[in-house]
């Protein structure tokens, strides 16, 4: 019988659009993937082509499914740049645990205000900024410490990966990236302090008090140490998030905070509602 749903690329050829995918394929016949890294170009993923954008100019299809959680506004500008018609993107299978991280970042912030409840404020893997951003801005009188290689995945940290069969991505991936991409998109530049290089060798000789930590390093290893560093420097009321918890492609995330939670005793984790991030209420 012939698959009546309607034809789609997704937009975003990584492990969150891999996820994506059983429930995408749902509502889609999936055509194939798109992705602004070259070095996809041509290969394949869960057995579907990997191609520029460019090439749905050209191609039948009904819509882009956007698979990933990052940069989905410059995504949705950069598909409206080509030509695509705003009703063809199809952005809810990622913008409400988008939306909702956000949320849930401005009501603590609130609620923090009201408790006076102050500290720096952290993010480890940062990537392209997005939301660092949003760090920012919800907290525009805090210091903000951003902590990322710059270069993608440390080999130190992807070789335990491999080991354990954690998750399949290698070094130098999220390398597109810079510190300059970063600053520019924070309303608040002054504020921040970024620590490039390997962490936690980038973090010995900071000796503050933290509110708000964002952990998306998405690996085992920097996440670990992302809890042991942070944890015993949060104030009381604290909040820790750790992002991809919930993601089948970064088993290592959800190891690494149980392995942190049984040697610590104690742990309160709570779901934050985007599908993705548990909470370390400090």
């Amino acid at each position: 019988m012939k698959n009546s749903y309607p034809k789609a690329f997704i937009f975003g050829a990584g492990a969150s659009g891999k996820d994506l995918l059983p429930t995408i394929r749902k509502q889609y016949q999936i055509i194939g993937f798109l992705d602004n890294e070259k070095s996809k170009w041509g290969k394949s993923l869960e057995g579907l082509p990997v191609s520029d954008p460019k090439s749905v100019l050209e191609a039948d299809y009904d819509a882009d499914v956007i698979g990933t959680y990052v940069g989905l506004e410059i995504i949705t500008a950069q598909l409206l740049d080509m030509g695509v018609k705003r009703g063809q993107i199809d952005d809810s299978y990622v913008s409400q645990s988008v939306k909702s991280r956000i949320v849930f970042l401005e009501k603590l912030g609130e609620v923090f205000d009201e408790n006076g409840t102050q500290g720096c404020v952290a993010e480890g893997g940062v990537f392209q900024g997005d939301f660092a951003e949003e760090i920012n801005r919800v907290f525009p009188r805090s210091r903000l410490y951003l902590f990322d290689t710059f270069s993608g995945f440390d080999e130190r940290d992807v070789a335990l990966e491999q080991k354990h069969k954690y998750s399949e991505l290698g070094a130098g991936h999220f390398n597109s990236t810079s510190e300059e991409v970063v600053m520019s998109k924070l309303p608040y530049p002054d504020m921040c302090v970024i620590r490039k290089g390997y962490f936690p060798e980038t973090a010995m000789d900071v000796d503050e008090v933290f509110c708000f930590v964002n952990l998306d390093f998405d690996l085992y290893k920097p996440i670990l140490a992302g809890l042991e560093f942070f944890y015993p420097r949060m104030v009381s009321g604290g909040v820790i998030l750790v992002h991809e918890y919930f993601s089948d492609s970064y088993k290592g995330v959800k190891q690494a905070v149980k392995d942190f939670a049984e040697s610590k005793g104690g742990i309160r984790l709570f779901p934050i509602g985007d599908g993705m991030s548990i909470g370390v209420l400090c």
